[in-house]
């Protein structure tokens, strides 16, 4: 009997620690934080190098080039590989303190995300590192931009945007949503994307555009840390993906979300040859079910199914398109037809793709 209420009192202070701690995290990030303490990475073991020979890096400009027609329509054509041509759909506001406030500047746009009739764009102002804002733009407001860059210049507000309150966006390149749960989502990574022991997923509220959710967890191969990802898109099942760069090769994550923690597994195959300088975005085309690997004038595509197990990926899976925009790619969504819609700075504007993929 002792021995049985020993470990009642065990399991007491086991929760109520978790409930503590869950509780503390949450004052400082003004949202549900779960910490997940069993490690969250699948362990593996040996990979396979798809020699990607098609797809060619692209070292990024420090100086972005401006849109050719800032007030108008611009084009960005592909140069070689998978033709591409994007032209403007939607100019964003271009206003350096959203009703007098500069901590709101819209004029560095990071990630963009499509939720039912919804825009969001995450900004992340050069003058607050490591926070940001989410603004949601009603499909009203996207086809008359010039009433809402007048409305945040005067002060007035519209109802056709809502502007979030300043939160913890670390470098905000993130930002996308889950289909199957009808869901924001975004990592809580360092402003200069360094590497950290544990890493934190947050769900922001469509409403609110604020954080109600997060779930801060590590990960580890056997002994070595497996750093946090900086870009992220979901499928149709709502699972996660990301990617980044290993001794030069690339290497695709793909994460199940419970609602206190999560499952990650490494796709089995690493890709040679990676696309350009920054990790830019990762989209998933709900179309044809492919991930797009972007950076700045360089995109890599292959098909989601071929990543799962231990894969079948061959060279002649992997598509590849090189552009000579000199912009800055800042993140790529599509939308239910197949379309793709580019985020770029300088001016802000989504440039949509005039083929579906």
């Amino acid at each position: 009997m002792e021995g049985y209420l020993l470990k009642i009192r065990k399991v007491i202070v086991g929760v109520a620690t978790g409930v503590l701690l869950a509780a503390s995290v949450a004052g400082v990030a003004s949202a549900a934080t779960y910490v997940q303490r069993s490690n969250a990475l699948i362990q593996y073991g040996s990979l396979r190098l798809v020699n990607n020979h098609n797809v060619h890096f692209v070292k990024a400009n420090g100086n972005y080039s401006w849109s050719k027609n800032p007030s108008g329509r611009d084009t960005i054509k592909s140069t070689s590989g998978t033709k591409w041509t994007l032209r403007t759909k939607y100019l964003l506001p271009t206003t350096h303190a959203v009703f007098g406030k500069s901590a709101f500047d819209v004029t560095n746009p990071q990630a963009a995300a499509f939720g039912g009739k919804y825009l969001f764009v995450l900004y992340a102002p050069h003058n607050t590192v490591g926070k940001g804002f989410v603004v949601r733009y009603s499909s009203a407001a996207l086809a008359k931009m010039g009433s809402i860059q007048s409305a945040l210049d005067s002060k007035k507000g519209s109802s056709g945007i809502k502007v979030g309150p300043q939160i913890d966006v670390g470098h905000g390149q993130s930002l996308a949503y889950n289909r199957k749960q009808h869901s924001l989502w975004m990592w809580r990574d360092r402003p200069d994307m360094k590497p950290t022991a544990s890493s934190t997923i947050q769900r922001i509220s469509m409403s609110s555009l604020r954080p109600n959710r997060a779930i801060k967890f590590h990960m580890n191969n056997r002994g070595a840390m497996v750093p946090a990802g900086h870009n992220l898109t979901f499928d149709n099942s709502g699972h996660a993906y990301w990617w980044g760069i290993s001794g030069g090769h690339v290497k695709i994550y793909r994460g199940v979300l419970g609602a206190k923690s999560i499952r990650v597994s490494l796709v089995k195959q690493l890709l040679k040859n990676q696309t350009g300088t920054h990790q830019q975005s990762m989209g998933y085309n709900p179309h044809n079910g492919r991930l797009y690997l972007v950076s700045d004038d360089s995109i890599q595509t292959l098909p989601a199914s071929k990543t799962y197990g231990h894969g079948s990926l061959k060279p002649s899976d992997i598509k590849y398109t090189r552009f000579h925009s000199g912009r800055e790619f800042e993140s790529m969504i599509f939308d239910k037809s197949g379309h793709a819609m580019l985020l770029t700075n300088r001016n802000p504007e989504l440039l949509r793709s005039t083929t579906r993929y």
